[in-house]
């Protein structure tokens, strides 16, 4: 974990405009452009290759391209305005920065017109490669960075991650370490509470049946519900005269009061 966190403390705006600058160098000597003549097949062509000047079977067939030893130097510019921290301020550096990228998106834009006006003069056809869109890619990722500093959305010296992190949290209420959001300004403030809730904030106790409710437990039942009732045993029915009504005594075969007999 604090491998990871250590790591994203160096994802700094500056660090990645470097990381870019020093790529943009790289592909300065990776080709950028494919030329296609009848006789001589393809022919890859870098800025490089074009500062020389481009010769086929060791004819010269262009001159070399000045613009490209500015092209160069450029990256090398960008890459040093942002090792500089401790001379310029990060809008300064990041002024000079953007400018000298906007000059080397120029230069590029330049350098393919006239590659491909060439080819065209030589009866050849000429196509970009993935390297000069890389290169156009990494130009335009650096102006955008340098964008962003300018008008205060980054800081260079802050890491990307959680300038990013910050940017999406503003103006969302923060918990506490229960989880627990605090009220916004002016709520409970000079406002009445309801009755039932003032007894749950100033610390009384809940009353049983809702204690078992917010503590998981089940509520008791309440006196004489879903409770089911003793079941009383029957009295026996003591046998009376069919005539009068009168109770029978056991064993007589005759009613003592009407003298009725008993079946």
């Amino acid at each position: 974990m604090n491998s990871g966190n250590d790591f994203t403390k160096h994802i700094h705006v500056k660090n990645i405009i470097r990381l870019l600058s020093i790529l943009l160098m790289v592909f300065f000597f990776v080709p950028s452009f494919m030329v296609s003549c009848a006789g001589y097949g393809n022919i890859k062509i870098s800025a490089f290759k074009a500062m020389t000047g481009i010769k086929i079977e060791g004819e010269s067939v262009t001159d070399p391209k000045v613009i490209c030893i500015i092209m160069l130097l450029l990256p090398i510019a960008m890459l040093a305005l942002w090792c500089l921290k401790s001379v310029l301020k990060d809008k300064i550096a990041a002024i000079a920065s953007g400018s000298c990228a906007v000059v080397d998106f120029i230069f590029w834009i330049a350098l393919c017109v006239g590659v491909n006006k060439e080819a065209t003069d030589n009866y050849c056809t000429a196509k970009v490669t993935a390297g000069f869109i890389f290169n156009i890619l990494f130009i335009l990722a650096i102006v955008v960075l340098d964008l962003l500093i300018i008008i205060n959305v980054l800081q260079a010296e802050k890491p990307l991650i959680r300038q990013k992190m910050m940017n999406g949290y503003q103006g969302m209420p923060q918990q506490n370490m229960y989880g627990n959001v605090p009220p916004q300004q002016g709520q409970f403030q000079g406002q009445p509470m309801p009755p039932q809730q003032q007894g749950q904030f100033q610390g009384q106790p809940m009353p049983p049946q809702q204690q078992g409710q917010f503590q998981g437990q089940p509520m008791p039942p309440q006196q004489g519900q879903f409770q089911s009732q003793p079941v009383q045993p029957q009295q026996p029915v003591q046998p009376v005269c069919s005539k009068c009504g009168a109770p029978l005594v056991a064993g007589n075969k005759f009613c003592t009061k009407c003298g009725n007999p008993i079946a």
